[in-house]
């Protein structure tokens, strides 16, 4: 039966390929999570990085990188909160509301609310802060132990904060980006 025994290392073979393939595109660091999307063109291969806390039916609170930007220190990554809603029904965070991303330090990271409903008929609201105010809530995340994002009256999410510095510095590295200055 040697016939079987190739066919079985084949196999064990072809699973751990797949294995190692996945686990290069995506990686957990505590509360955090990294993945890592390519992004072919006809000139280069680029990347879309991203790290999140939260899903599985919760909101989820993000940062994300694409490897053709300009990158730090000229450009960081956008802070967000995203909520999903079922079919048929709203999200709690409403087009045009102000969003706050408060921490523990007291610190807070204002923003706003962009609501759509998407292709699929289901309601999707994003938080995002201010372009300008990217870095500070970057350095907020690292420096605090959670995060609660409001709105006008309602609370979205709270998340931890615990993995955010390794999540941010895996996404940097894999997508090319230095971390000069955002995490010291």
């Amino acid at each position: 039966m040697p016939s079987l025994r190739i066919v079985f290392s084949c196999l064990v073979l072809s699973a751990a390929t797949v294995q190692a393939a996945w686990a290069q595109d995506f990686w957990s660091y505590k509360d955090w999570n990294v993945s890592v999307e390519p992004v072919p063109s006809e000139e280069d291969d680029y990347k879309q990085c991203v790290i999140f806390t939260g899903g599985d039916g919760l909101p989820t609170v993000s940062a994300e990188f694409f490897s053709g930007d300009a990158g730090p220190p000229y450009s960081y990554p956008e802070v967000k909160v995203e909520e999903r809603a079922i079919r048929g029904y709203a999200t709690v965070m409403k087009n045009d509301d102000p969003i706050a991303f408060s921490f523990d330090d007291g610190s807070v990271i204002r923003g706003a609310v962009e609501a759509i409903i998407d292709e699929d008929g289901f309601a999707v609201a994003s938080g995002r802060a201010g372009q300008q105010d990217n870095f500070l809530a970057l350095q907020a995340m690292r420096n605090n132990a959670e995060v609660t994002v409001s709105g006008p009256g309602y609370e979205v999410t709270t998340v931890s904060l615990n993995g955010f510095s390794a999540a941010y510095l895996k996404m940097a590295e894999v997508c090319g980006f230095s971390t000069e200055g955002v995490l010291d």
